[in-house]
């Protein structure tokens, strides 16, 4: 959303928060979990170059209970897997996106599976939130486990914490033996809360956005806090943050280290949010951090 359309946005919204505020709670929630599409490009980009390494895969459509996700396994050459990791992508992201994690973890006998969240790539829907993503996470494990590990960026680590802790009322805990969290959030209430002041959401509008989460997580959205959902969980996991992260500071990594010392954090400097997807290594950091 523009910060134009905001301007106009904002004064409506905070008058309808006040007049109707269940129901302007649960547009905002439709709003807050509605992906934008992605815009078309002409010619060659980095995102196309990552797709076209999707070719190397097999695909196979999993269905989960609300429509069905595209996923992308790779298998190494030569010899038999030692083990399954799961590349879980962020908001407006695809598997695409986390194909540079691929080689290295195949190269170290790694079977790897992306797959295109709902709403994204390939994938059924056009809605994302925590309860579809873990339900989505959730049934590729089913099809792909046991997990060795799960490697995650942004949005998708929030998704992968609860899905791990159980999180989500009447979804059964995801196991796996390693996590990786690049770019993670550690506080969707934080988020969320930002998200309703950027488009006008006054206290009574807040609040209903908030129980319209609750009403379809099964929980508040304070459960979903990622330093208490890794601590509860206790997998040895590896935190990358990017010290110039615009979109979600480099604080959220700091909390989320503090969970105990399980938890290993690398700072990288200048990759921002999504340029640290790319970059070899970072890639290599994590297929060293899986293989140990």
């Amino acid at each position: 959303m523009t910060t134009s359309a905001l301007r106009y946005m904002r004064p409506l919204v905070r008058a309808a928060s006040f007049v109707a505020p269940g129901a302007t709670g649960r547009l905002a929630f439709r709003l807050f979990c509605t992906p934008p599409r992605p815009l078309k490009r002409n010619g060659k980009s980095p995102e196309q170059a990552a797709a076209t390494r999707l070719r190397l895969a097999s695909r196979r459509a999993i269905p989960f209970p609300c429509g069905s996700v595209q996923a992308y396994v790779f298998e190494p050459e030569g010899r038999a897997a030692t083990g399954t990791v799961l590349l879980v992508h962020g908001w407006t992201g695809e598997a695409a996106s986390m194909t540079a994690f691929v080689e290295p973890l195949l190269t170290a006998g790694f079977r790897v599976v992306a797959f295109d969240l709902p709403g994204h790539g390939a994938s059924t829907g056009r809605e994302l939130n925590l309860p579809l993503g873990v339900a989505s996470l959730a049934a590729v494990a089913r099809v792909f486990g046991p997990l060795h590990a799960i490697v995650t960026h942004s949005f998708g680590g929030a998704i992968a914490l609860a899905a791990l802790a159980g999180s989500v009322r009447g979804q059964p805990p995801v196991s796996a033996g390693r996590l990786v969290l690049i770019a993670a959030p550690s506080s969707i209430t934080e988020i969320t809360r930002q998200f309703g002041a950027a488009i006008g959401l006054g206290r009574r509008g807040q609040a209903a956005l908030e129980r319209r989460i609750h009403v379809v997580a099964g929980n508040p959205v304070e459960v979903f806090e990622g330093p208490l959902q890794l601590e509860a969980i206790g997998l040895p996991t590896l935190v990358i943050h990017d010290r110039q992260d615009r979109e979600l500071g480099f604080q959220h990594a700091q909390a989320l280290a503090g969970a105990g010392s399980f938890v290993r954090l690398e700072a990288t400097e200048g990759l921002g949010h999504r340029r640290i997807l790319k970059a070899r290594p970072v890639a290599e950091s994590v297929a060293r951090f899986v293989a140990n």
